[in-house]
């Protein structure tokens, strides 16, 4: 080793001692954000040297601690000021904490890590996630898994860090099964230009949803880099960009917070797909295009010349910025002056900047219903297309009606005969797009309780009445494109493109309760049931008909297998079936 090598590591072992003598570490919390709407996570606790005489990279400091087999003392020390510092944090906050693998098991971490000294600290063990960085190699494996499993097993969480970047990342993340990796930065620093690095970390992402594991982008330091992680589908980030390490425990700016939700309200607009209704960009056609600059008269000679163009678009930088038909033009420039009073001036004095313009995305059935929205002198104006906010192309009126009517007539085809609703095999087609996607959703089931008794009782025509009943609120209750469907008999389905699906249960269950008694003879409404037989044929007291209604959401859970959605929403139906009366639940 040369002399200054040697030299410099005795001067670090000697910073080393004092800054463990003198307890010298004081700990900053870094906040790790959520990707979908920016609110914070939780928090990493960094450590800093506290005294400003004793000069020392951090990462060298942890090396001297190796090399000096001073680690045990020196993490020690960092985690107790991290644990100190973290009393004002908020409870329901996670806090991670680094931990070297090979002194997780170690029976005095153990001690420091009871449920009862974490509430010395004011602090919830089941928010407290153990960050196990992957830079040192395990030496004792069986200790190591034995020891991780004991900690998941009492409600800690456990990520693995910097994955990508150490030792044999797979096998350890296929043993541990952590709730959560940590991309290493070199990973996420470029990743808006590197393929590569965007096709890596897409697999992680693929890998972490069947898995059931939470991606975080570590080192995030531009927005550029921010933004392709939301497009990527990562969970949650942190990085200098975002946020800096402060002794506080402090939330990131609104305008950072602002940018994360415009991204990832972008991502999902893009993503947006229907089963049923294909996207409007599959109608678009290129369309004729001018830039605003263009004289009128120049225009007009090229549509003269070109009799097959009937309209055009206006656009600047690539955005529509108006629209024209040549019927308008022509009545422009006609009468005594028009042409006179019109053919010098630009195109962008004289057009419609009030044309319809849509997002590639967006359903036909959705772009039907704007369409048909407009004035009668703009009800055939083709409707403009574009796709990140870039002129795209247009969609005549007649293609879209073409196109509308032929999904009508496939979902005519497979619905309910009595309610018309969509019936099983668009129903199953909705939910497994659902489940099996990454946007929001909230899929509930309706059952009405005691309708094969009011069936019985009342006869096949008033049965029918109820079912008719339902399936109206369920459509009058829909205000945010909601997908109704009926399953059969007294099963309906709606799927929400949200959520929060509460309001729209309770809003349906109000209204049936105040309709279905109009279904029932005085006397029985009064009585509060009727007299039916049930399945065994043994004459029964039957309250009047109510809604048993459960629901699932991915607000906290990802279901990647149908299998796993279909038992969990078979246990919530058999709960709300046990409730007397109008009852809903959503998990």
């Amino acid at each position: 080793m040369p002399v200054s090598e040697g030299l410099a590591e005795r001067t670090n072992a000697q910073i080393l001692d004092k800054i463990i003598e003198g307890k010298y570490i004081m700990p900053v919390y870094q906040p790790i954000i959520s990707l979908t709407d920016g609110e914070t996570f939780g928090y990493e606790a960094l450590s800093r040297i506290s005294e400003d005489s004793l000069k020392m990279d951090i990462e060298e400091m942890f090396k001297t601690a190796d090399r000096t087999n001073r680690a045990w003392e020196l993490e020690t020390l960092c985690r107790i000021k991290a644990l100190e510092g973290a009393a004002g944090m908020n409870r329901e906050k996670k806090l991670f904490l680094n931990v070297n693998p090979n002194i997780i098991h170690d029976d005095s971490f153990k001690n420091g890590f009871t449920k009862s000294r974490l509430e010395e600290y004011g602090l919830d063990f089941r928010n407290v996630i153990f960050e196990i960085t992957e830079r040192v190699a395990i030496v004792d494996s069986n200790a190591f898994l034995g020891s991780v499993s004991h900690y998941k097993n009492q409600n800690y969480g456990i990520a693995i860090d910097d994955v990508g970047a150490g030792y044999s990342a797979l096998n350890v993340i296929s043993e541990v099964k952590p709730g959560l990796i940590k991309l290493d930065m070199s990973l996420v620093r470029g990743i808006d230009k590197d393929r590569t690095k965007q096709l890596l970390c897409k697999a992680l992402v693929d890998f972490g949803k069947g898995a059931g594991i939470r991606l975080i982008g570590e080192g995030i330091e531009t927005e550029e880099e921010l933004e392709t992680l939301v497009k990527l589908g990562v969970d949650l980030g942190q990085g200098y960009f975002l946020g800096l390490p402060q002794r506080s425990f402090a939330d990131i700016a609104p305008e950072k917070i602002e940018m994360i939700k415009r991204y990832y309200t972008k991502k999902y607009i893009k993503n947006i797909r229907s089963s049923v209704y294909p996207i409007i960009g599959h109608l678009a056609k290129p369309g004729s295009i001018f830039s605003p600059d263009e004289r009128v008269e120049t225009v007009y000679e090229m549509l003269r010349l070109n009799p097959s163009i009937t309209e055009f678009t206006v656009v600047e930088k690539g955005l529509p910025v108006g629209f024209m038909t040549r019927t308008s033009l022509n009545e422009l420039l006609g009468g005594r002056y028009g042409f006179n009073l019109n053919f010098r001036k630009t195109i962008r004095q004289v057009i419609d900047t009030g044309f319809l313009q849509v997002d590639y995305h967006i359903p036909v059935n959705q772009v039907s219903r704007l369409a048909m929205q407009r004035t009668f002198e703009e009800l055939y104006n083709p409707i403009v297309v574009e796709r990140e906010g870039k002129y795209f192309g247009i969609v005549t009126v007649k293609d879209l009606l073409d196109t509308s009517t032929k999904v009508e007539v496939d979902v005519a085809a497979h619905s309910n005969p009595l309610t018309g609703l969509p019936g099983n095999l668009l129903i199953e087609k909705e939910i497994v797009n659902r489940v099996c996607g990454t946007l929001p959703y909230c899929i509930t089931y309706y059952d009405i309780d005691n309708f094969k008794a009011y069936n019985d009782a009342y006869g096949f025509q008033n049965g029918d009445m109820m079912l008719m009943l339902v399936a109206d609120i369920l459509k009058k209750c829909a205000v945010r494109d909601e997908f109704i469907g009926h399953i059969g008999g007294d099963d309906f389905i709606v799927v929400c493109d949200y959520h929060e699906g509460e309001t729209y249960c309770k809003s349906v269950i109000d209204k049936f309760a105040a309709g279905v008694t109009s279904l029932y003879r005085d006397e029985d409404v009064k009585n509060g049931y009727i007299v039916s037989k049930n399945r065994n044929g043994v004459t029964e007291n039957f309250p009047i008909a109510s809604l048993s209604v459960a629901g699932i959401s991915n607000k906290k859970r990802d279901y990647q297998v149908i299998d796993d959605f279909s038992k969990d929403i078979a246990q919530i139906k058999k709960r709300c079936k046990q409730q007397p009366g109008n009852y809903f639940e959503i998990h």
